[in-house]
């Protein structure tokens, strides 16, 4: 299927999946999942200052705020995809977070996680086309 972009604006990746949140996963093997945020939410975000990272060892329950992303608009939290301890940062963002802007799905990773709990919740790349379709449609971008 390749990359779905949306509205001319937003490029989606059909080979990950996603939270209502807008974050995404992969999962790399061995437990371990890459994670970050999709671009329909850095494009939302605009320029970035500051990215606020948990440690390595810190567990989150799904839903729970992991850490905050700041820009120059709005300064938002990202969330756990599911319950899970993180196994790696990507300190570097905490120096110059734009490589979430400019490469989210490659360079702007920013955790890689371990699940402690169940996957099933996620959606694949279909559901959250018309999730990101519909939030458009409401104006709630």
């Amino acid at each position: 299927m390749g990359d779905i972009v949306i509205k001319d604006k937003y490029t989606i990746k059909d080979d990950l999946l996603y939270t209502k949140d807008s974050e995404w996963v992969k999962e790399e093997g061995g437990g371990i999942w890459l994670y970050g945020v999709s671009n329909y939410a850095s494009v939302e975000l605009g320029e970035l200052a500051y990215v606020e990272l948990p440690s390595v060892g810190d567990t989150f329950s799904n839903e729970g705020s992991m850490g905050i992303i700041e820009a120059l608009k709005a300064v938002v939290d990202f969330y756990a995809p599911f319950d899970c301890e993180v196994v790696e940062v990507h300190s570097e963002l905490e120096d110059d977070a734009a490589p979430i802007t400019e490469d989210c799905y490659g360079e702007g990773w920013i955790l890689r996680v371990k699940p402690t709990n169940g996957t099933d919740h996620l959606m694949k790349v279909d559901e959250y086309v018309k999730h990101i379709e519909k939030l458009i449609e409401e104006g709630t971008h």
